[in-house]
């Protein structure tokens, strides 16, 4: 099935949320965290996009960027990805996806809604409790930056100049709960099929459709269910366990 075509924003702006595969973490440690700035540092340079804003929690990424004409949001974050999982799994001793499937994107279109989403991302570890206020505690968001004086990544003086003055901008973060942006946890992304499939391939021991099918009924039950809470569709597990879609349904909704 052909994946939906993104929203393009005329402005180039975009409201950016990467998340751990399966809700996994990250970030693990303060390492991570400063590894993964300097993968943007870089590649921002390399690719000519500005950061408005950004968030890093343990399990996803906020991120409101506005890039060139001459790049495309796949391939400036495709590297990024890439370069930063790899240098994850490698430090872990892992194997396996980092991130949930593709990024997801929103677009930006006027300042009003520029400044709402700044201030909703700055705004994410206070609603996870993390800190009382933006600014009072976390350190990895670009609030830190704006609170003193810090531009080495966020472009910090384009949305300052938006404001009267400095204090008008921190004074817009006062009391946003209300703000409306895309919500990390209403995010439904559709697993590629290569992914979807390694999944299958890690948790049930079986490479093929005809392993699955060789399964007994309470463990075939058993996978169905655990295989869509971890992101499969039922298309999905029709197709690539050969279960009709039917039982799939049923097996879902009645245990």
């Amino acid at each position: 099935m052909p994946r939906h075509a993104r929203k393009k924003s005329s402005t180039r702006t975009y409201h950016i949320v990467i998340k751990g595969a399966d809700r996994q973490l990250l970030f693990e440690e303060q390492k991570d965290y400063l590894k993964y700035l300097d993968i943007l540092r870089y590649y921002k340079e390399k690719f000519h996009f500005q950061i408005y804003a950004y968030c890093l929690m343990s399990n996803h990424v906020h991120l409101l960027i506005q890039h060139s004409a001459e790049f495309t949001l796949e391939s400036i974050f495709r590297p990024i990805n890439t370069t930063y999982a790899g240098w994850f799994n490698h430090k872990y001793q892992r194997t396996g996806f980092l991130q949930d499937g593709r990024y997801h994107s929103e677009p930006v279109e006027n300042v009003s809604y520029l400044l709402t989403v700044i201030r909703y991302i700055h705004y994410n570890p206070t609603k996870a409790g993390l800190e009382k206020a933006p600014g009072s505690s976390y350190p990895w968001s670009s609030f830190y930056e704006y609170q003193n004086g810090v531009t080495d990544l966020t472009d910090t003086e384009d949305i300052l100049g938006l404001f009267d003055s400095p204090n008008h901008f921190f004074e817009s973060h006062i009391d946003v709960h209300s703000d409306d942006c895309i919500d990390i946890h209403k995010i439904k992304i559709r697993l590629p099929d290569d992914v979807a499939q390694s999944i299958i391939e890690e948790n049930c021991n079986c490479n093929t459709v005809t392993d699955f099918q060789k399964l007994s009924l309470s463990d075939r039950n058993k996978y169905l269910v655990l295989l869509h809470q971890k992101g499969l569709s039922i298309r999905q597990l029709n197709r690539l366990t050969g279960t009709p879609r039917g039982i799939v349904q049923r097996t879902i909704i009645n245990t």
